[in-house]
């Protein structure tokens, strides 16, 4: 396929900044829009980050973009889960698309309890919107707080997006047991997601020796 004339690879840039906070150099690179990144001189800072936070091994250097420098002068921690999320919207694209959906950041500053990182927002009224939280690697109290507050928010579809490839069987486990025991409420819905933003390619293609599941979605009707 032809690569896209250099003026629509800056406007498909601008948008998805509009859109999105930051993303990694890799992330832009997957979808052929690094060199219009660079093109348009955007302003990004290199770091060493863990993207599975209880893993000393799991440390990458990883440079993060963004169109609004604010968002980079930002913890480490903070910068790489805007990424993660936006990750996570490019995954959940033909969804958001299908359905109309409206990607909308959650900012939890000043707010008690817990709440999602971020929602998809649904033309039809409260009871379609979806819950998306991401996880770097949350103790098993802080998940199962994370997903009996969505429920107990009101949403029926919740999303939860983790760097750690292993843990989609493990939240997808839990999410049916705390819905068998009565805790997620009127929740239809549980999508469990792996998201990667440090590897180069296509980190979601099966592969001979990686036998982990990359996404699982709990259905419990309507």
């Amino acid at each position: 396929m032809p690569a896209l004339h250099p003026a629509k690879q800056k406007a498909q840039v601008r948008q998805l900044f509009a859109e999105h906070r930051v993303l990694t150099t890799v992330a832009l690179e997957r979808r052929g829009l690094l060199q219009a990144a660079e093109w348009l001189d955007l302003p990004r800072i290199d770091l060493h980050v863990r993207t599975q936070a209880h893993q000393a091994s799991s440390i990458k250097p990883l440079t993060f973009v963004s169109a609004d420098e604010r968002w980079l002068v930002q913890p480490p921690r903070d910068i790489l889960h805007h990424a993660l999320l936006a990750e996570g919207a490019h995954q959940l694209r033909g969804v958001i698309a299908a359905h109309e959906l409206q990607w909308q950041y959650l900012d939890l500053k000043g707010r008690s309890g817990f709440w999602p990182d971020a929602q998809l927002v649904s033309p039809k009224g409260r009871e379609h919107d979806a819950s998306v939280e991401v996880d770097t690697g949350y103790s098993p109290k802080r998940c199962d707080a994370k997903l009996v507050a969505a429920a107990a928010g009101g949403y029926r579809s919740l999303i939860w997006l983790t760097s750690v490839h292993g843990r989609v069987t493990k939240i997808h486990a839990r999410a049916r047991q705390l819905h068998a025991a009565g805790k997620l409420g009127e929740v239809t819905k549980v999508y469990v997601g792996y998201i990667n933003v440090h590897t180069p390619g296509s980190p979601y293609q099966p592969r001979p020796r990686l036998h982990k599941v990359s996404a699982l979605v709990a259905d419990f009707g309507s």
